[in-house]
């Protein structure tokens, strides 16, 4: 399980490990202990070993740590018995069960988060750039290399990516639109040197030019950012009912219109949130849920800010989301609509799997774990209780 572990943290989990790793995941015990162990703060030193090579070392100093080893050596029996027995299917990642709706989420200390921009490469260049004089273009269907001009510069298209030239400050400023697509992912380096990473079906409106005396971006769906450090200009992200204020730091935003949930991460450094007159401040390893209802939440719990920007890593992870939140999230990325037949339980689910999978073994997965019908029908999923 060491390996695994580190496999995890780093990125270099294979579709076998995957599929081994999820089986241990099945016991709550060992679930448990896999979410400590992955709390970057608790176990960075032994990912320091690991990475040298000493993984067995490792591991006997993490049991020292955890009260779960004594049962390790009858889980290594359980799963050899589940390689034979157990199917492998074509999901990279997954684990699934189901949990009262209201049930508390565990509270841990917050902690720095390993992050890497853009480290996930897009399944799809489905991004719409619009410039402020009102021409729209496919970016897909541009070369890489200069495909326009901010300020005399010249902006730049690379693979999946747009780069706007750093620009000189100025009180005149045009705003220009990035959009994804369904099925899309798109990255952003704004002119006074900021990342951003669009999910699907989202998009991004800022200057393309860098203001005098502030940053300003608006934001429908989801997007990762870098703020440049600058205390002299703060910078200022809009969603419907909500303003972010930072100087300088690593965040993710979730805003779907679909989900009726504004989901702020924080990874790095502090933001402040406005909801109307209602002020609140966040720190690294917090998370902040503003409900249909008006209502805003804080969650101090580093793993959640981790999985919360899993998506640009290239997964599906869903923690205490509910089956609509799932659904739709997957409709978003694989282009689909969605129809309902009845009632759905408002259970809440826990889910870690690939976005390179197909739609039928994921749907095939949630069908086995939830008990519901799924049925994929042309472009349309049919859900029926």
């Amino acid at each position: 399980m060491a390996e695994l572990v580190h496999k995890h943290m780093t990125g270099s989990l294979s579709g076998p490990d995957s599929i081994e790793l999820n089986q241990i995941l099945t016991d709550p015990a060992k679930r448990k202990l896999f979410e400590e162990l992955t709390d970057w703060h608790q176990t960075r030193a032994q990912v320091k070993i690991m990475s040298e090579g000493k993984t067995r070392v490792s591991w006997r100093q993490i049991e020292a740590a955890y009260p779960f080893h004594n049962k390790w050596y009858g889980l290594k029996k359980y799963l050899a018995a589940a390689a034979v027995i157990l199917p492998v299917a074509g999901v990279v990642a997954w684990y699934f069960y189901a949990k009262p709706a209201q049930e508390v989420i565990p509270t841990v200390a917050p902690g720095p988060a390993q992050t890497q921009f853009a480290s996930y490469h897009a399944k799809s260049q489905k991004a719409v750039w619009k410039r402020a004089a009102g021409l729209a273009v496919f970016l897909d269907e541009l070369k890489n290399g200069v495909i326009g001009y901010a300020d005399g510069e010249p902006v730049i298209k690379n693979d999946s990516e747009l780069v706007y030239p750093a620009a000189r400050r100025s009180n005149t400023l045009l705003t220009d639109t990035l959009q994804t697509l369904r099925g899309g992912y798109y990255r952003l380096q704004l002119p006074d040197g900021s990342k951003v990473v669009l999910n699907s079906a989202s998009t991004v409106l800022f200057a393309s030019t860098s203001g005098s005396s502030e940053r300003r971006v608006s934001v429908i769906g989801e997007a990762y950012f870098e703020v440049v450090k600058d205390r002299t200009r703060p910078f200022y992200v809009r969603v419907p009912g909500l303003e972010i204020e930072v100087t300088g730091t690593k965040f993710n935003i979730e805003a779907y219109e679909e989900d009726n949930i504004i989901r702020t991460s924080l990874v790095e450094g502090h933001v402040k949130l406005k909801v109307g007159k209602q002020v609140t401040y966040l720190k690294a390893g917090e998370q902040a849920v503003f409900t249909a209802s008006k209502q805003l939440e804080v969650k101090t719990d580093a793993t959640l800010v981790k999985d919360a920007i899993g998506w640009k890593d290239g997964s599906f992870v869903f923690k205490d989301n509910t089956l609509k939140e799932i659904i739709n999230e997957l409709c978003r990325w694989y282009n689909l609509e969605v129809q309902y037949k009845g009632e759905i339980p408002e259970n809440t689910y826990y889910g870690i799997f690939s976005r390179s999978s197909t739609i039928e073994s994921i749907l095939d997965y949630l069908q086995k774990q939830t008990g519901i019908g799924f049925l994929v029908d042309g472009k349309r999923i049919i859900i029926q209780p």
